[in-house]
């Protein structure tokens, strides 16, 4: 088994497991809006996305926010740590939260999510998403440096 360190210098082993860590995103937030699917749905609604299929639409862009973002905290300075795989969980969970604010905003306008407890309510939910964001990094890690081969 090579170590974490000389796989860290390959590229495509880099891009490989930045990929991977886009799909293992992807697929946690597609669990998460599934098991949250009857909450979610109405959001589905409210920014316009098809009722019929929520679930895969509102976890797609974690698959390219979960790959950038392992790429830039983990790939990128070799840092194979479980610190580094937190912050790679809540950071792609909060830039996921991210872009659908903007697609809300994009839709909405600014004034809707000013009024009332709008703002209240979305730093509550960026706040979870998070905290919950924090638990995808370390298994992550764990199969990154057990398999550091690429």
């Amino acid at each position: 088994m090579a170590s974490p360190i000389s796989s860290a210098s390959e590229p495509g082993a880099s891009r490989r497991w930045s990929a991977l860590a886009g799909v293992y995103a992807f697929g946690c937030g597609a669990v998460t809006a599934l098991v949250l699917s009857a909450v979610l749905r109405v959001f589905a609604q409210v920014v316009g996305l098809p009722e019929s299929f929520p679930v895969p639409l509102l976890a797609a862009p974690a698959l390219l926010v979960g790959g950038v973002v392992w790429w830039a905290l983990v790939e990128r300075r070799a840092t194979y740590t479980y610190p580094a795989g937190i912050g790679y969980g809540a950071l792609t969970a909060l830039l996921t939260g991210v872009v659908w604010t903007a697609w809300f905003l994009v839709v909405w306008s600014v004034d809707l999510l000013a009024a009332g407890p709008a703002p209240l309510l979305v730093g509550l939910v960026f706040a979870l998403t998070t905290l919950a964001g924090t638990l995808i990094g370390p298994p992550m890690i764990f199969v990154r440096r057990r398999y550091a081969g690429g």
